[in-house]
């Protein structure tokens, strides 16, 4: 049976940290999913997420609005931003950091996962360093 979720049934939760917060739309939680999840996440000016990745799930991301920066690769050296209306595909068991790339406005995006709830793991190693402006 197809299911409508309304705005108002989406409930904002902390996301990895204070400066992000998750509202969950599609989950196993929500909707009983059994392989797909969608949530938009939305991340305070200059904010990011500890070093981490989601395992199993690939992860596909749509910038709503603002800019994004991704950390990934070797070291976290390779650096990817994306802009309003760009996707990100971040590949099963990556280790990266997601940024809010503006130091002014908040980041919004739509993010979906080939599994049924959020899933993250945590990786020892420090954030790396923005660039400068």
């Amino acid at each position: 049976m197809v299911k409508r979720i309304e705005r108002s049934k989406v409930v904002g939760h902390r996301g990895q940290n204070d400066a992000m917060e998750r509202a969950i739309a599609v989950s196993s939680g929500t909707v009983g999913s059994r392989g797909l999840y969608s949530s938009i996440v939305t991340t305070a000016p200059a904010g990011r997420t500890e070093v981490h990745h989601h395992g199993e799930c690939e992860t596909s991301i749509y910038v709503l609005h603002g800019r994004a920066r991704f950390y990934s690769g070797d070291g976290l050296r390779e650096v990817v931003e994306a802009d309003e209306g760009d996707f990100v595909y971040v590949p099963a068991y990556e280790v990266h950091v997601e940024e809010n790339a503006s130091d002014r406005e908040p980041l919004v995006v739509l993010l979906s996962r080939n599994c049924p709830d959020s899933v993250v793991h945590y990786v020892d190693g420090a954030p790396p360093a923005s660039p400068a402006p």
